[in-house]
């Protein structure tokens, strides 16, 4: 049945490893199950390699989830996929074994084993539902007689872990959902543009049409998009999709091929390196989904999600394969942004362009593109003509594509990774990079010496790279399909011969020649300036003397070149994995099995404005290189009854950093360096194409405070995730669990931009109820009993804090409360909300206090401290400041909590204790409010301002107290790398926390009734009651400016609190609105100008709104899950990372780069700046 025709069958995944190797030979001799036999008798050392190599068992993807997401102990992966002749999964092993400075410094591993199934899996995340417990064996299809109705008893299992349903998800996940899928053990699907290949070798040398794009297609492009043959061979179809351009193989690879399985994670996300990256399914959004609402069938749901793993393409037009096909077509009537003809995995790919901070596209002269309109969309994206290979796209008024650099001079992927990149050397490696042979240095030299320099001494031009042979492989000896020799020296001169175009060539262009300032043609001050850099004796920068000088602060040992030479980074901030127990789908490896359970994968936010640094890993170095969020996951699952047992829960990793994971990575997009505005002669900040000194380093204008904070990984509060429920204090009325985003993918805020399009139907309905939410769950905040025993006490609710299953809630004289909101969006629950699940005597979920005011968990994140660790992994320990709540209470001063056992899955031991109070003098009476910074705890109380170290929790210290002198009556503060800012009666006062135990006041901006504030990049937010919305410039912190007052016509007129939090690539705030109940104001959208920039200045409409029952008031809203913190100020990790050995910048590596003995210093982007001491005659 699938082999009706000669052509390649549509998803066939597992169907080789059923088919008699014969078959297999006579349909497709390069499969890895019989390529030994017929490829390997002329290439047997290509054919054993490419059965190990990276493409083949994928393990770093498999690796990393499962020890990101706690599954399994080891950060070295264990899991790879691999399959016999017969089609039977087998272990791999690196022959003879790898020492052990081999796996620990070169990644390589001794062996691989299969994918366990999932049902015998134990789950690494013990979530309420999995824990001990539970009346009733599940019983699949039958339902339990003897259960309560609105109160279930049952469990997964009624026995351990691993039993019965109580297995891994992860393993679910990796098993049937289509993630870096399918390696090349198996056939492309073969169902899209960007999905046509076959399968081992042939996957490669066997070239489909799968681009029409020149550019990423080379010669290739003129066969189209639609994987078929023009071949002359009568027999085949040319109208069949499934088959090779033609039958034969070739060197001639071309960046389509390889985009084909190049676009995931697990697979390195190489579509940056064509300027493209996933759309965010919001942007130019009018185009993809239909005018009338579509609610699909199951049986659509299915078919869709058979092609493409994310929910919302269902509910799409891009589900449609034919209008798929055709996406870029509509380029000429997008509006903000361009399509890429590729759809790797059903996917829709989007045009990355040059912007500044605040999101203006600029053309390649650094100058805003005033007119961005569709035409000049298309301009920038169409291909470079053959001058423009060789001097650029230098197109004026035009915005520029991001492609990268070497791409943009002709360059495919075939032309930089070689031989034994591609296909291997028969070890086992870990990590992606770590089997890669060639660096950056191997061809365009460093700054003390040229590789024609190193050709002409006799030393060859030799590879480098983590997994080069001993000494080296002489790229001088390779040659192109043509003939002609891969490199040549003419001159001085180094050259490339193009492996994909016959007659294309260019110059490499050597480093040293761009700090020469005789060559004439290639010298570039700013290079120089890079290379050369350093902090004088006497502490002031000086460049232009000998780069191999000690003091060159940027050098190839400490950091890798792309860490300034990449234009943009791909990050992904959330992808919700939602499981579900009704639906049967076949697993994707070993003998694909179907059967029920099966994991969609619904990316969220994705950003190329955002650019981090961080350490790399063991492997490559642990050099300064670019990093990214790529693996930030929230777990939902439904069971047989289609009830939401758990949702959007955050993971932990085996050793207990959060699992709102980063990675380092090669970004693959360089580019050239900041232009010189023809008007000026000056350089322009924040208009590079790669990165300048004020990316990196404190500027001299104090314009990028927020910068650094992203750059440092300490996060900037735009990214943040609140979900499907936003948490609000009501005081006396307790707190609400309002209901403000659809269910169904994509998971729109109800009232939109995003709601309108996806959801035309629930959006008019939402209009026409006059934009008010009608879904909410409450709790009175008290336990029945506390009506009894304190018939005379009032709840009281002041502060809520939402993190994982559970919600701290500072209750005035009622204490630290923590309520169990696990089953929050279970609708088999009929209270959803509960103070004890179990008997109050089997728990203890407060803390009595005089008056708590205020309670702090140090991270919106769940890093556990209280893991173990192997000494293998390299990991990083969690300080044990995140084992605790902090409670501030009017009359005891602040209160630490231990919390650490509402994280280890054990029912048996929740009983929270109050561990240390600590008011020394009665300096912290009135204490109303705290945030922690770093190690530090900056507490708001009648005293001022009073900062408690907390390096050690259980030995705190007052390290400094802000008077009122200072801050009268604080009581609210939030920081942001340099700088904190403080609500107190007078306005907003700032603060310079450079030194994080001594905070010293720098400005004031007078503001009446400012309640609280929250930081989001450049912009601060402040709830300033009877005004409403108070939004403050703050890109230069020292001097904050008004930017608007927004209050919804008068709408918003008693403003407590404001909290942010980003849904796809739209900005929300969320807002406790006193006596009118919560309200949901939209600050960006799609069609906010310069919405993809790192900045752009907010456009807030109020979209929804909620009243709180029986004149409720709402008091504080509950922070979202910050996606974009690796580490706290204090330089503390609370992140895992998915390198062995990576990790964020401590304090003291933070430091370096702003700050020398104590004493901040700043930079300029003008390498002539009177900052700098430099050569006089290099002046321009």
């Amino acid at each position: 049945e699938a082999w009706r025709t000669s052509a390649n069958p549509v998803r066939s995944y597992t169907l080789l490893n059923h088919e008699d190797p014969e078959f297999i030979r006579f349909v497709n001799p390069g499969d890895l199950r019989v390529a030994h036999i017929s490829c390997g008798q002329c290439h047997p050392n290509e054919t054993l390699a490419v059965k190990k190599s990276m493409m083949t068992h994928g393990c770093m993807l498999w690796g990393a989830a499962l020890y990101n997401n706690g599954s399994i102990p080891k950060k070295w992966p264990r899991y790879g996929e691999s399959y016999s002749m017969n089609g039977v999964p087998q272990r791999v092993q690196t022959v003879p074994p790898p020492t052990h400075e081999e796996m620990t410094q070169k990644g390589i591993l001794p062996y691989l084993d299969p994918l366990p199934r999932f049902e015998i899996t134990q789950p690494g995340n013990i979530l309420r539902i999995f824990e001990r417990g539970g009346r009733f064996r599940p019983e699949i299809g039958i339902p339990e007689r003897l259960e309560e109705p609105g109160r279930p008893r049952e469990r997964l299992s009624d026995r351990g872990l691993g039993t019965q349903n109580r297995t891994d998800p992860v393993f679910i996940g990796l098993q049937k959902t289509r993630l870096l899928d399918p390696t090349l053990n198996f056939l492309g699907t073969n169902d899209h543009p960007g999905d046509y290949r076959s399968s081992g070798c042939t996957a490669c040398h066997v070239v489909y049409a799968n681009d029409r794009s020149r550019v990423h297609s080379g010669p290739y492009s003129r066969f189209g998009n639609r994987g078929t043959s023009h071949s002359t061979d009568p027999t085949i179809s040319q109208h069949e999709s499934g088959h090779p351009i033609e039958h034969k193989f070739t060197l001639q690879i071309p960046t389509s091929q390889c985009i084909v399985c190049h676009v995931h994670p697990g697979t390195n996300v190489m579509n940056s390196y064509l300027g493209f990256m996933w759309w965010d399914n919001e942007t130019d959004g009018e185009l993809m989904y239909p005018h009338e609402q579509h609610n699909p069938t199951p049986e659509e749901l299915i078919q869709s999600q058979m092609s493409n793993p994310e929910e919302a393409a269902a509910r799409g037009l891009w589900s449609d394969p034919e209008f798929l096909a055709n996406v870029s077509d509509l380029n000429p009537q997008a509006r903000h942004t361009q399509f890429a003809d590729f759809h790797g995995h059903g996917w829709v790919f989007r045009a990355v362009f040059k912007k500044d901070r605040q999101g203006n596209m600029l053309d390649y002269r650094g100058e805003i593109v005033e007119d961005t309109s569709t035409a000049k969309l298309e301009a920038a994206i169409s291909p470079p003509t053959e001058q423009e290979q060789q001097t650029g796209k230098q197109r004026p008024n035009t915005p520029v594509h991001l492609m990268d650099i070497h791409l943009e001079r002709g360059m495919h992927c075939i032309d930089c990774h070689f031989n034994q990149d591609v296909h291997g050397n028969t070890k086992l490696y870990g990590e992606v990079r770590a089997a890669i042979e060639i660096t950056c240095e191997d061809c365009h030299g460093d700054a003390t010496e040229s590789v024609p320099q190193r050709i002409y001494s006799g030393r060859g031009m030799m590879t480098s790279g983590p997994a080069a042979p001993d000494r080296g492989t002489n790229l001088l000896l390779m040659r192109t399909p043509f003939g002609k020799p891969r490199f040549e020296v003419r001159g001085k001169r180094l050259y490339q011969n193009s492996m994909v175009e016959k007659d294309m060539s260019w110059e490499v262009v050597q480093t040293a020649a761009t700090i020469d300032p005789n060559d004439k043609e290639h010298y570039n001050v700013l290079s120089h300036m890079a290379k050369t850099v350093g902090m004088g004796s006497d502490g002031k920068l000086e460049w232009g003397g000998d780069p191999r000088r000690k003091a060159c602060a940027h050098n190839g040992t400490t950091m890798s070149c792309i860490a300034c030479h990449s234009s943009w980074n791909p990050s992904c901030f959330g992808c919700h994995l939602p499981q579900k127990a009704n639906q049967k789908m076949p697993s994707l490896h070993n003998l694909g099995d179907v059967t029920r359970n099966y994991v969609s994968y619904n990316f969220q936010t994705l950003r190329d404005d955002v650019f981090m640094l961080a350490k790399d890993g063991n492997v490559t170095g642990n050099r300064i290189g670019p990093a990214r969020s790529s693996c930030a996951i929230h777990v939902t699952s439904y069971n047989q009854n289609r009830e939401n047992i758990y949702t959007q829960q955050q993971t932990i990793s085996a050793e207990g950093l959060s699992g709102i994971a980063f990675s380092t990575n090669v970004p693959h997009t360089v580019r050239g360096g900041p232009p010189e505005s023809h008007r000026t002669g000056k350089y322009l900040p924040g208009t590079t194409e790669t990165k300048m000194c004020s990316d990196c380093h404190i500027s001299k204008n104090d314009d990028n405070n927020a910068i650094m904070s992203q750059l440092l990984m300490q996060g900037t509060g735009y990214t943040n995730f609140i979900g499907r429920y936003c948490w609000v204090a009501a005081g006396e009325h307790g707190f609400e669990a309002v209901v403000v985003t659809e269910q169904d993918e994509p998971q729109a805020v109800i009232g939109s931009n995003l709601h309108r399009l996806a959801f035309p139907d629930y959006f008019r309905e939402h209009v026409e109820n006059d934009g008010y939410l009608e879904h909410a769950h409450e709790h009175p905040g008290k336990d029945i009993l506390d009506s009894i025993i304190h018939p005379f006490r009032k709840p009281e609710v002041l502060q809520v804090q939402a993190r994982g299953e559970y919600l701290y809630a500072a209750c005035g004289t009622g204490g630290l409360r923590v309520f169990d909101i696990a089953f929050i969006d279970d609708k088999a629950f009929s209270e959803r909300i509960t103070t004890a699940p179990v008997s109050p005597v089997g728990q203890k979920f407060y803390v009595k206090t005089k008056y708590a005011t205020a309670v702090a968990a140090p991270t919106t994140i769940a890093p556990d401290p209280t893991r173990t660790h192997a000494e293998e992994n390299a990991e990083q320990s969690v300080h044990g400041l995140y084992a605790h709540l902090y409670v501030t209470d009017k009359y005891e001063g602040l209160i630490l909590v231990g919390a650490a056992t509402l994280l280890d899955g054990d029912p048996l031991n929740n009983f929270l204790e109050r561990e240390l109070t600590f008011n020394p003098g009665g300096l912290l009476d009135g204490a109303n409010n705290i945030t922690i910074v770093g190690t530090y705890a900056y507490i708001c109380c009648e005293a001022g301002l009073v900062v408690v170290a907390l390096e050690d929790p259980m030995n705190p210290e007052v390290t400094a107290v802000l008077g009122h002198d200072v801050v009268v009556e604080p009581h609210a503060v939030a920081a942001q790398f340099r700088y904190a800012f403080v609500c107190d009666e007078e306005g907003i006062k700032v603060l310079d926390i450079t030194q994080l135990h001594e905070p010293r006041l720098v400005s004031t901006f007078e503001l009446h009734d400012a309640h609280n504030i929250y930081l989001a990049r450049t912009y601060a937010y402040v709830a300033a009651g009877s005004q409403g919305l108070v939004i403050l410039d703050i890109t230069n912190p020292e001097q904050p400016k008004l930017d608007q007052i927004f209050d919804a016509g008068g709408c918003i007129n008693d403003l407590h609190d404001v909290q942010l939090g980003i849904t796809y690539v739209s900005e929300f705030a969320y807002l406790a609105d006193g006596e009118n109940g919560l309200r949901v104001v939209q600050l960006t959208s799609a069609e906010t100008p310069g919405n993809d920039g790192f900045s752009p200045r907010p456009t807030p409409q109020l979209v929804a709104s909620y009243k709180l029952p029986k004149e409720g008031h709402a008091l504080a809203i509950s922070r979202g899950i910050d996606r974009d913190r690796a580490v706290d100020e204090s330089g503390n990790q609370i992140s895992v990372f998915g390198r062995v050995g990576a990790r964020p910048m401590n304090r003291e590596e933070q430091e370096k780069l702003y700050s020398r003995d104590g004493r901040v210093w700043k930079v300029s982007d003008d390498p002539f700046d009177p900052g700098y001491r430099f050569p006089p005659q290099l002046r321009r």
